[in-house]
């Protein structure tokens, strides 16, 4: 998002509030904006309606992402505000015990147990395929080290640097051969030789690496540059710090991990960074649930996994016995609505408080 670029306006359920005055009433989300009066559902049931003067008293709340994830789903059900304006129910939003169990089904004992390390990483299998990422990781380690690239750049091998580069792309399933062709068909230089060991191994500011980094590719291949492309190699060659990028998959993993995610179809600085950081919150929350991932191709993989298609029926079925045993739990008190006139009291007293405040103020 540029330095111009505003803040968009709230939507119902989009994001988590807290009143400055009254912690005690718990977080909130957005149920309505109509009329001059926004409605927030509260986590201590109660529906509370605030005039515009008053909606600087709900200030944007900050909470673990997945923590955040479970109360808007829950908070958005009791408003309402999971209802778009024809009335009919949005997507429900995806959280990472969903995820987490989707997961789980298929791989029981997670990133750890030989069902992932045969499939995925490519441990002990017969021959290499492009979905291993153990054998592309060693591949690129070898390619595309420090020292390889110091020597190629100091022998002023350019040719070698950019063939090795197409090789890496071409070797790994994270990149289809139609997105792989500007690096297949990339004019060597010594400024993209630089360029990538910059990106790979130099210090500076991410965003503006990976900036130049595309520039550098796209004038060497002449070609629009995709995602997957630009990502490909920093992933393999050091699979510790890089992501792949897969805009197929981002806006659900965003829903949990990284919420009102942006990026366009053209790579930039600006997004990776915000894709890089949704890809650390991924991993560090299974590290925290017990099922720590090898590297972010791990993460790459699991998100893969875990919201293609094919596994839209093992999360519904996830998502029914989460229900049935929310259900199963002692029920709790139903849902209080406070009315207008009473929520105008209530931000009445607020008021008198910011008053007796601004007196105090200007007594000074």
């Amino acid at each position: 998002m540029s330095s111009t670029e505003q803040e968009p306006a709230p939507q119902p359920g989009d994001r988590l509030y807290q009143h400055s005055k009254r912690k005690q009433w718990g977080f909130a989300v957005l149920a309505w904006d109509r009329d001059g009066k926004r409605g927030y559902q509260f986590e201590d049931g109660e529906l509370r309606v605030f005039t515009k003067e008053y909606y600087g008293l709900l200030a944007e709340a900050e909470c673990p992402p997945d923590q955040a994830a479970r109360l808007l789903a829950k908070l958005g059900r009791q408003s309402g505000a999971g209802k778009g304006g024809d009335g009919k129910l949005k997507e429900r939003q995806l959280t990472f015990a969903e995820q987490l169990q989707v997961f789980l089904t298929e791989y029981p004992e997670g990133f750890a147990g030989k069902g992932w390390k045969d499939e995925h990483r490519g441990e002990g299998a017969p021959r290499r395929l492009k979905r291993h990422r153990d054998f592309a990781v060693a591949e690129a380690d070898e390619l595309l080290s420090l020292e390889a690239l110091d020597g190629l750049i100091a022998a002023g091998n350019h040719a070698e640097v950019a063939r090795r580069l197409g090789e890496i792309v071409n070797g790994s399933d994270l990149v289809t051969r139609a997105q792989a062709e500007p690096i297949s068909r990339a004019a060597a230089s010594p400024e993209l030789s630089k360029g990538v060991r910059e990106f790979l191994y130099g210090g500076g500011e991410l965003e503006a690496k990976f900036d130049e980094l595309c520039r550098l590719l796209l004038e060497a291949g002449r070609k629009q540059l995709s995602w997957p492309l630009v990502t490909a190699v920093p992933a393999v060659v050091r699979p510790g710090a890089h992501v792949a990028v897969r805009p197929t998959v981002l806006a659900k993993q965003a829903q949990w991990a990284h919420p009102r995610l942006r990026f366009a179809t053209k790579p930039d600085g600006k997004a990776y960074a915000r894709i890089l950081a949704m890809a650390q919150t991924v991993r560090d929350s299974l590290t925290g649930a017990g099922y720590p991932p090898k590297d972010l191709l791990d993460v790459y993989d699991f998100m893969l996994v875990t919201l293609r298609p094919a596994a839209t029926k093992i999360l519904a079925d996830v998502r029914r016995r989460m229900d049935m045993h929310e259900d199963a739990a002692p029920a709790a008190a139903a849902p209080a609505v406070v009315e207008e006139d009473d929520a105008d009291d209530e931000a009445y007293e607020d008021e008198d408080e910011e008053e007796e405040e601004l007196a105090d103020a200007e007594a000074v």
